[in-house]
């Protein structure tokens, strides 16, 4: 087995922290530069976590949750990120959304909160970058495990939902000056 951090490990870890200096800099920050700033990090961090590899191999099939990401991102400090990004992008914090489960059972769109959505992301990706920093080279694999099962089960969509939205509203959006 390789106990070596991997370069993409690494990369990841830098990106996240650069995401959560982001998240961090939201009310000191014009909304649409802030916008400009998740179009960025987002697709960078999808692709990113899509590429690891955990053991080495091109195989997913060992993504597990083994719980080796700690949890570093206390609830308070979740909710101060959601709510600071939710005054930042005001009435544009809420969007409609169609998700094929929600709308299994209804034909209504559903409203969410792409801060609440942002501050998920912060939450994973604050939690990897700090284990990485800390774990020894043997328990990378399971901290990688960790974050593909993550991604495969629910971080995938939520930055794919995230994106577009951002998206959406970096480009219909009219906030003032």
């Amino acid at each position: 087995m390789n106990t070596t951090i991997s370069p993409a490990a690494l990369g990841l870890a830098a990106l996240s922290l650069e995401y959560c200096k982001a998240v961090a800099a939201a009310p000191q920050t014009h909304p649409r530069d802030f916008l400009r700033e998740v179009l960025r990090y987002l697709p960078r961090i999808y692709i990113t976590i899509a590429d690891l590899k955990p053991y080495g191999d091109d195989s997913d099939a060992d993504a597990a949750e083994t719980g080796a990401i700690y949890d570093t991102v206390t609830e308070e400090q979740y909710e101060q990120a959601r709510i600071e990004m939710a005054t930042l992008l005001g009435e544009y914090d809420m969007y409609l959304d169609a998700p094929a489960e929600a709308m299994r059972y209804s034909d209504t769109p559903v409203a969410v909160s792409l801060a609440e959505q942002l501050a998920d992301i912060y939450q994973n990706v604050a939690d990897f970058a700090a284990t990485i920093g800390q774990t020894t080279p043997e328990l990378v694999p399971d901290v990688l495990s960790d974050m593909k099962y993550r991604f495969g089960e629910y971080l995938s969509d939520t930055l794919c939902g995230a994106l577009k939205a951002a998206n959406y509203i970096f480009n219909n959006a009219s906030f003032e000056q």
